[in-house]
């Protein structure tokens, strides 16, 4: 899941946009503003969304709709966003799917914009007046369906009988009843409660731009937050901080045990303030205390490279914030242009995001069909088509997947898969198919609620089941994936000789395929 760790400034407007973004269904919270990866799972982190994520949802910026993906010609089935009256949809990515937290700390993340204003109030007249905290207490009744007395009593009660009721933080009473509420429903990681606070950091998690320090992590089972990888040109990266450091303390406050978003919470701040932080290598190794600037930290979504002694492009898509398709049409390009002709799609711990950007993506791979169908909770079903024009439709094609590969990732590979165009490599993804409904409160907080689950264009369920690799390959223990700023720099032999056992199958079977298409 990706949490995003940091503030932004208000919001210029409040309108919301559909997203697919995951998280998974643990414990932690929600995004934060690091982008987390929060459950373990056989022993490796299983991520959500969150925003997050990782991770991980919605006050927007002034910008119109997200941009479509550039085709040509241009698409002839633009991304619907349907008005929602203070909703917007997302993909429950599952609150902590193995994520990455990414500690990047934002402060400043622009997400993209649609129709369908957020921040509704909510309607007095339509609450008991027995709900509110300042009601005059009655003698106690029966609790019924929708009799708020049982609360009020409790509330009362609390204020009355409290040893130290002259500290009670009311806001704080209030919310905990409302995640207390969200919590009951059942629906672990996806119907929740978000304060403003929270609310912010997801939102910013999405628009590619943090303020903090540039490293995402995920949990361990010894408790401790492990750095899994580092931003290039990031304060970390200039740091010091290194992928598989562990994350001892922040500013004197020891991470063990703690959730995510504590951690995120510790380590958010403002461009230009500092934080200090403990880092232990590896787990019996010695620790090493550094202080870290924050700044702004671009996140850039698509990284390629050409693959040393091939003509296969590695391209990596981090996360589909708003531009993720246009910038996978310039990578695509490019490499064209440098020689690929094939391609490996990395969607590797990709939480998910935006879902227009799903099928911008999916549309430079596919010439036709569609690319998901949307169920609703009457089972209506609505298809959504491939965009025309995509830049890759006639170019070999393999897609590596793993544990933390989810929501919007799990749109592309389904719909990949579905129409035969590539094969599948590496282990079962997340399994994120829900679209959430984020309904605003009258004070900037937010509930976020199931409303609607998505199939792949068989009618594959998604939800908790994942995508089944063609090809199922792990990764050994210890093993980190091979993203193209490492292949840029290796040898021929090197490359032959990397220990990432998922590319190294990717690479074999998407080069069997430009043979075979050749001859």
């Amino acid at each position: 899941m990706i949490t995003t760790l940091g503030t932004r400034p208000a919001d210029p407007g409040a309108f919301s946009v559909r997203t697919f973004i995951g998280r998974p269904p643990c414990s932690q919270p929600f995004w934060s503003m690091l982008h987390v990866t929060g459950c373990v799972r056989h022993g490796r982190a299983k991520r959500s969304p969150t925003l997050t994520p990782y991770e991980f949802d919605d006050p927007m910026d002034d910008q119109p709709i997200p941009p479509q993906p550039p085709t040509t010609p241009p698409a002839t089935e633009p991304v619907r966003v349907r008005p929602s009256s203070g909703v917007s949809r997302r993909t429950g990515r599952l609150a902590g799917i193995g994520f990455v937290i990414a500690l990047v700390l934002i402060a400043t993340f622009g997400v993209g914009v649609g129709v369908g204003q957020l921040g509704t109030p909510v309607d007095r007249a339509a609450v008991p007046a027995s709900a509110s905290p300042a009601a005059a207490a009655g003698p106690a009744t029966p609790a019924g369906p929708t009799d708020f007395t049982l609360i009020q009593e409790a509330w009362d009660t609390l204020h009355k009988q409290y040893v130290r009721k002259d500290t009670l933080d009311d806001k704080a009473l209030i919310y905990g009843a409302i995640k207390g509420m969200t919590e009951a429903v059942g629906d672990t990681g996806h119907t929740e409660f978000m304060t403003p606070q929270e609310r912010a950091a997801r939102n910013a998690a999405l628009s590619g731009s943090y303020v903090g320090i540039g490293v995402r992590i995920d949990t361990t089972d010894g408790g401790l937050p492990r750095i899994v990888s580092v931003f290039r040109d990031s304060p970390a990266m200039r740091a010091g901080v290194k992928p598989d450091d562990l994350l001892v303390d922040v500013d004197g406050k020891s991470t063990q045990d703690k959730t995510l978003d504590e951690v995120a919470g510790w380590v958010r701040g403002e461009a230009g303030t500092t934080v200090s932080v403990t880092l232990r290598t590896g787990a019996d190794g010695p620790e090493r205390s550094l202080s870290i600037v924050r700044a702004d930290v671009a996140l850039e979504p698509v990284s390629w490279a050409l693959v040393p002694g091939t003509t296969t492009a590695l391209v990596r898509l981090e996360q589909f914030s708003s531009g993720a398709a246009d910038e996978l049409v310039k990578a695509l390009k490019a490499a064209r242009e440098m020689g690929a002709q094939r391609v490996v799609l990395d969607l590797r711990g990709n939480p998910g995001g935006y879902v227009n950007e799903a099928v911008g993506v999916a549309s430079q791979f596919l010439d036709k069909g569609v690319v998901y169908i949307e169920r609703n909770a009457q089972g209506g079903e609505e298809r959504h088509d491939v965009s025309t024009g995509g830049v890759a439709t006639d170019l070999p094609l393999v897609v590596l997947v793993d544990v933390n590969t989810a929501s919007s990732s799990e749109i592309v590979s389904g719909a990949l898969q579905d129409a035969k165009r590539t094969k599948i490599v590496g282990e079962t993804t997340y399994g994120t198919g829900t679209v959430l409904s984020e309904f605003s409160l009258n004070d900037g907080s937010a509930l976020r609620v199931g409303t609607v689950e998505w199939l792949t264009p068989d009618g594959r369920r998604i939800w908790k089941e994942g995508i089944a690799p063609d090809v199922p390959v792990k990764l050994a223990e210890g093993v980190l994936p091979v993203v193209p700023d490492d292949v840029r720099g290796m040898t021929p032999a090197e490359v032959s000789a990397i220990k990432d056992a998922q590319l190294t199958r990717a690479l074999e079977l998407v080069a069997t395929e430009t043979l075979a298409a050749g001859s």
